[in-house]
């Protein structure tokens, strides 16, 4: 039974190296191979799907108690339950980065560009490199697994957004060339997994076009095409009242279904998607010993060696301990660690102030965008107010609260974020004495704001901070019309004003309803503002984080070492949240932090290796920072 199980298993799992593999000059002349994977992963992991039907719940528990129950195995219910194959699956695409360090590799890689091979054949060829059959030659512990920020966008891409042309280039290049960073057992890492999480880049990519595939019902309500036909659900027959209440009907049925749908492409399904990764590069043939017991478990746990979370990626990080039983060995937090045990709607109070902040800092390095930004806005108002709205190329509208949205990149670094946004403002106008907006602007703010592109973004970007507390309720937008009522300095309408001298604030890391409401045209029909709104509403979130799992991991069985770089200055997750949770006695005790107000949030971009070795090395007490 187990046998079969194994094999039906390995065609559920359907791994795939989609394209014959590349190989890249680096530093040094060496040369790394880069392959690209896609495989299926159940839509809802079964600890999670049991945790939904029991409803757990943070309001049924008191303070402190354990609310996650950690996996052992991932994979573990579809090797002893057949019925788990049913589960429907969703395609996760990751690369994977390797030096080419010798003969054998090149012959490998060689093999692997057989054009004649198909991608199964390709992924079973891959961990075959000097090993007898069945076996894997892929070692998880030699693996440093990468987690994005976001959420909602896919992954860098190795080469073209990673730079490996030296060991200094990137933090990548550090990880596989530099030799200072290694794993527990002080070996060099072989290979570097980048994952598209699910819902983004090539993971299976929610998108507006899939949304109206998958839930058609739920966009029963939006403009019909013209030829179409005039009247909305006259395909059902009947008065016009029976139509509309079939129509609302069907549309809200499918809202459940789509509410339900994302709520499984978050944190919690990302973390469960990557040790399914792990476990399919670990044991890619699954088998049974001679005792009919399968061999992965008899081999113990293979965690990964290493893992690194950016911004959004270090949430992940911080629910990957909350829910894993042997989460990575080494993990490295870069400007990732969520405000656990802050409500949300203190987070955009705390986000807001910040942002201001932030937006004197750029006045201060661009006066003259005072004037500029006034202008723009003052411009876009006046539109606003008359029948005649500036229209973007892709059919959104330039409202002035979408403008102040560029304020997003407010968290880079100034060198370059800033001077950035100093480019696009300037660029607002077709000379310097017209008040005529130029298309140049119109197509760089389209192609700056890509809310229509990566959806995930503006519908889940509040739930990121939902550690099953209730709904979010559109937390940003409540807590700026508090700031305005209390300090009419946060109120573009007044602050756009010539003689008014305070500077016209920019919007930061935030997502607000009227994004569904014209000013983003992917966004603005019935179907996703009222899924937005459902979203919003939504009160029953799973809990992403447990208090008593994160210190099991880190302090009491020390199964994880961590090191993270906290940012003081950063803009998008807040300092003083952030080390709440790493004193003595709270959930990240085990954290070894390094301060620093050298770098903004996009420190790894800017300055990656240095940071990746100073982690490394602070993870093993090699370096005595904290002082």
């Amino acid at each position: 039974m187990k046998r079969l199980m194994a094999d039906k298993m390995q065609k559920y799992r359907n791994h795939r190296i989609i394209t014959p593999p590349a190989a890249h000059p680096c530093g040094d002349a060496n040369r790394i191979m880069v392959t690209e994977h896609r495989i299926s992963i159940p839509l809802t992991h079964p600890d999670l799907q049991a945790a939904m039907n029991n409803n757990e719940q943070s309001s049924s528990t008191t303070s402190g108690e354990q609310r996650i129950v950690p996996v052992e195995r991932i994979d573990g219910a579809f090797l002893t339950n057949n019925e788990a194959f049913d589960e429907p699956t969703i395609d996760v695409y990751f690369t994977i980065t390797e030096l080419l360090s010798n003969a054998q590799d090149e012959a490998h890689f060689h093999a692997l560009q057989n054009p004649n091979l198909s991608p199964s054949q390709r992924a079973a060829l891959y961990f075959q490199k000097g090993t007898s059959d069945g076996e894997s030659s892929v070692d998880p512990s030699r693996m440093m697994l990468y987690l994005q920020g976001g959420p909602g966008f896919g992954c860098a891409s190795p080469v073209s957004g990673l730079s490996l042309a030296s060991s200094s280039s990137s933090w990548a290049a550090a990880v596989l060339l530099g030799g200072k960073v290694s794993n527990a057992d002080g070996k060099s890492f072989q290979r570097i997994v980048l994952m598209d999480q699910r819902g983004t880049g090539r993971s299976s990519a929610i998108c507006k076009q899939q949304l109206v595939k998958m839930f058609p019902d739920l966009f029963l309500l939006d403009k019909k095409k013209e030829g179409e036909g005039k009247v909305v659900g006259e395909e059902f027959g009947g008065d016009s009242d029976a139509r509309m209440m079939l129509v609302q009907a069907r549309q809200q049925k499918a809202l459940k279904e789509a509410t339900d749908y994302l709520s499984l492409f978050r944190a919690d399904s990302i973390v469960r998607d990557a040790e399914w990764i792990r476990e399919s590069l670990a044991n890619p043939f699954p088998s049974v010993n001679d005792d009919g017991n399968d061999d992965a478990a008899v081999n113990g746990p293979q965690p990964w060696g290493g893992a690194l979370g950016q911004s959004f990626g270090g949430f992940c990080l911080m629910t990957y301990l909350s829910s894993i039983q042997n989460p990575p060995e080494l993990v490295y937090f870069t400007g990732g660690i969520a405000p656990m045990n802050t409500p949300v709607r203190e987070v955009y109070d705390r986000l807001w102030l910040r942002v201001r902040e932030r937006s004197w800092k750029y006045y201060e390095q661009y006066p003259g965008d005072v004037a500029t930004v006034k202008k723009i806005v003052r411009k876009l108002l006046a539109h606003e107010n008359s029948a005649d709205p500036i229209i973007l190329p892709s059919g959104g509208i330039l409202t002035a609260r979408r403008f102040l949205q560029i304020g997003l990149a407010l968290g880079g670094t100034p060198g370059t974020s800033f001077a950035n946004m100093h480019s696009v403002i300037n660029s607002a106008f077709v000379d310097e004495d017209s008040d005529e907006i130029s298309n140049a602007f119109l197509k760089t703010i389209d192609y700056e704001q890509s809310f229509d592109d990566a959806p995930l973004y503006f519908l889940l970007h509040e739930s990121i901070y939902a550690d099953g507390e209730g709904a979010t309720q559109w937390a940003a937008n409540q807590s700026y019309e508090s700031h305005v009522k209390a300090n009419s300095e946060f109120d573009y309408r007044v602050t756009s004003e010539e003689d008014n001298s305070n500077p016209t604030l920019f919007f930061g890391e935030m997502v607000f309803p009227f994004m569904a409401y014209g000013d983003f045209s992917e966004l603005s029909n019935s179907g996703m503002r009222t899924l937005s709104e459902a979203l919003a509403e939504k009160s029953d979130w799973l809990p992403l984080f447990d208090e008593t799992n994160m210190r099991t991991a880190l302090v009491h069985k020390k199964k994880s070492r961590a090191a993270a770089a906290c940012y003081y200055d950063d803009m998008y997750v807040d300092f003083e949240c952030a080390m709440k949770l790493v004193q003595r006695g709270c959930p990240l005790e085990g954290v070894k932090v390094y301060v620093t107000n050298e770098y903004q949030h996009s420190g790894l971009r800017d300055d990656g290796a240095n940071i990746i070795n100073k982690l490394a090395a602070m993870s093993k007490n090699r370096l005595h920072v904290p002082s």
